[in-house]
C-alpha cells in the first residue's frame, strides 16, 4: 500500500513540475532563436557591405570625390585634411550606401 502511495506522490511531484520544465524549455529556444537571429543579421551586414563596395566601385564615386577635392584651395585642403574630413566624408558614403543596399535587399 504504501508503494502505491509513494507512487502517487513521485507522480503528482513531477505533474507539479511540468510549467517548470516548459518554462526552461522555452527560455532555451528563445536565446536560441536571439542567437542565430543575431549571427544571421552579422553576416547579412558583411554581404550587404560586399554589395555596396561593387555598387561604389562600379559608380566610380571614388575618383569622382577625388577629382573634385584636387579642384580645392590649398588651404581648405589643408583644414579639411586636418579635420580628417575625407575620411568621414568615406565612412558616410559607405554607411550610407550600405544601410539602402540592406534595405533593398531585405
Amino acid at each position: 500500500m504504501e508503494f502505491i502511495a509513494d507512487f502517487f506522490t513521485t507522480f503528482w511531484t513531477f505533474l507539479e513540475s511540468i510549467p517548470g520544465l516548459i518554462d526552461d524549455m522555452l527560455i532555451k529556444v528563445g536565446a536560441w532563436v536571439v542567437i542565430n537571429l543575431t549571427k544571421a543579421k552579422i553576416a547579412f551586414i558583411g554581404f550587404s557591405w560586399d554589395v555596396a563596395r561593387e555598387i561604389l566601385d562600379q559608380l566610380n564615386v571614388s575618383n569622382t570625390i577625388e577629382t573634385y577635392w584636387g579642384q580645392l584651395d590649398s588651404q581648405v585642403v589643408g583644414v579639411a585634411t586636418y579635420l580628417k574630413l575625407p575620411e568621414a566624408l568615406n565612412m558616410i558614403i559607405n554607411a550610407r550606401v550600405t544601410r539602402y543596399v540592406m534595405d533593398v535587399i531585405g
